[in-house]
């Protein structure tokens, strides 16, 4: 079952007894190594289900047990199996640790997340009581995330880690979110009364029920022989403390790119991989450095760029795929309207190759221009992640309400949106919506990217309401679910969170700026984790990439990425690229 994994590979699929830690690079085949090896256990075990494999999405749990099924059956010869592996999200499972105390103690909770849970609307009532205005999903996520930031703080503080730099270097929700104590004090208080858990109390709770409750966590202990954690680098302190809670024998068997940790904001500590080595000196390394997926300068772009950081593995990243000229750019445009048509032209010319082809950004706010642009010229594609709809921007409505005011009022002449936005701008708009934005809580970057699309907007149309019907085409568009439609370019317009673990022939990244990449909020290991996301999005690519960025948005001034300079700083005479 090993003939077709490279010597790497192998190694890590043949590890048996005893701790491992698996660093396994962009494209690496990482899912393939955990499946197989997966397989070879259940083969060699009794009983197959002692054999616990832990990951982070439902998609990603149910990929594996299919995977896992398919090559179970290809590679034993009756093909069937009683009893299979446990497959099971992070969070899963500290419910069924916590269900478990439920059945014990006949306590009772109401869980309040899922697809149909009032937790949104319960954070966004409060957040609209204390602020005055309803929250995007962007915002609720910040929330989500500042919550399990302080939990896991004051969880190291009651463990005695008092590292006052690792706590200065983290944005916390009083600093980022306006009247964010009262919004968080009340959201625990009505949480309290209600017996009301989210998915970070399921961790918290199942990490207390464990420490609390010696025969539930007995009974867990005893439940496997082996653990199997995917994507390990996204693991919280409260996750790791439970998956090592729940470890009798040490057999932990984790899969993780320590480069590829991005979801600080949801509490992942990649820290938790340097503590797992030294806790267990005894760890067994295997490193996965072959790139399967990107061109030589797309590999070494990428690699120059992450090796800057400090706190992290070291890893000599590599590929065997050709040489493609032109693979890896840089471009400059005059403003968001430009980079936005040059995105159309790009999906235009992939669309000719029969590519496909992604336009990732930080923020889900750089898709507007973007978007407006794909439907302006008949480019299908699709949204993914944080896609904010543009009627729910204050400043479009502000500028709509305008041009139909104008054109009310007019007597003689109508003047046209772009003559009215002009007007406006002149007078102020943008200040106007800068102080807006302020009030309400939100960054003002959205002011500028707003302030372009309203002018690419007012430029395509000649009246209230043509520019009510694009808008409305607009937001229809990116409501749309599944992929673009046949003809045409499969462009798919994603925040960088989004686009991990995906891949696609091109990759262009726009708005590739301070204040952006990284955010203006970004300090200490903040900046690390910043840098980490670009290299995340430039791993995307499998045949061209380019890093793309804008000298003016709005009404401001843009400055390049500091991580563009050090990508250039890394490029040797021979048009190589150097780690640092």
């Amino acid at each position: 079952m090993t003939y077709d994994l490279d010597p790497a590979q192998k190694a890590a699929v043949l590890h048996n007894e005893g701790p491992a830690l698996v660093l396994a690079g962009p494209g690496s085949g990482k899912t393939t190594v955990i499946t197989k090896r997966a397989v070879r256990l259940a083969g060699g075990i009794v009983k197959p289900e002692r054999l616990l494999c832990v990951t982070f999405t439902n998609a990603a749990a149910d990929e594996m047990r299919e995977r896992f099924l398919k090559l179970y059956r290809e590679e034993n010869s009756s093909g069937e199996i009683d009893k299979t592996p446990v497959f099971a999200t992070v969070h899963s499972f500290c419910n069924g640790i916590i269900k478990e105390y439920e059945e014990i103690t006949g306590k009772r909770y109401t869980r309040i997340e899922g697809e149909d849970s009032p937790r949104n609307v319960i954070l966004s009532s409060i957040y609209r009581k204390y602020n005055g205005s309803v929250p995007d999903d962007a915002m609720l996520e910040r929330l989500k995330g500042y919550f399990r930031k302080e939990k896991d703080m004051l969880k190291a503080e009651e463990a005695g880690d008092n590292d006052n730099d690792a706590k200065a270097s983290r944005p916390s929700g009083a600093n980022q979110v306006r009247r964010f104590k009262e919004i968080a004090g009340e959201y625990s208080r009505i949480k309290a009364e209600k017996g009301y858990i989210d998915f970070d109390d399921m961790v918290f709770y199942a990490l207390t029920i464990l420490n609390e409750n010696a025969q539930i966590c007995e009974k867990i202990r005893g439940s496997f022989d082996y653990i199997q954690v995917d994507e390990a680098q996204d693991l919280s302190r409260a996750q790791y403390e439970v998956i090592r809670k729940i470890s009798a024998n040490g057999n932990i068997f984790i899969v993780a790119d320590d480069d590829q940790s991005i979801y600080g904001f949801r509490g992942a500590e990649p820290q938790c991989l340097f503590d797992f080595v030294e806790e267990f000196p005894e760890t067994a390394r295997y490193a996965l450095t072959r790139n399967f997926r990107s061109t030589p300068e797309i590999v070494e772009a990428s690699a120059a760029l992450v090796s800057v950081n400090k706190k992290r593995f070291d890893k000599h990243l590599y590929t065997t795929k050709e040489h493609i000229d032109a693979s890896f750019c840089m471009k400059t445009h005059r403003d968001d309207t430009e980079q936005a048509f040059f995105c159309v032209r790009e999906a235009e010319e992939s669309a000719m190759r029969g590519e496909s082809m992604a336009v990732l950004y930080r923020n889900g706010i750089s898709s507007l221009p973007v978007r407006a642009a794909m439907l302006l010229k008949g480019i299908p594609f699709a949204c993914e992640g944080n896609c904010p709809l543009a009627w729910d921007q204050t400043a479009v409505r502000e500028c709509v309400m305008k041009i139909l005011e104008r054109e009310r009022n007019a007597r003689l002449v109508v003047p046209g949106p772009s003559s009215i936005f002009r007007d406006l701008i002149r007078a102020g708009f943008s200040d106007k919506m800068e102080e807006q934005c302020r009030l309400e809580g939100h960054d003002l970057k959205t002011v500028s990217v707003t302030v372009d699309f309203l002018r690419l907007l007012t430029k395509n149309t000649d009246s209230y309401r043509s520019a009510v019907r694009l808008l409305d085409r607009i937001d229809r568009k990116t409501c749309m679910a599944g992929s673009p439609g046949a003809q045409g370019p499969a462009v798919t317009l994603s925040t960088i969170h989004s686009a991990k673990g995906l891949e696609y022939d091109k990759v262009i990244v726009i708005d590739v700026l301070e204040g952006e990449l990284p955010g203006n909020e970004a300090a200490g290991d903040a900046v690390e984790e910043e840098r980490r996301l670009l290299y995340v999005a430039m791993t995307r690519a499998r045949k061209y990439l380019i890093l793309s960025r804008p000298l003016k948005r709005g009404m401001r001034g843009e400055e390049d990425s500091r991580f563009l300079k050090e990508i250039r700083m890394a490029k040797s005479p021979d048009g190589s690229y150097k780690a640092a």
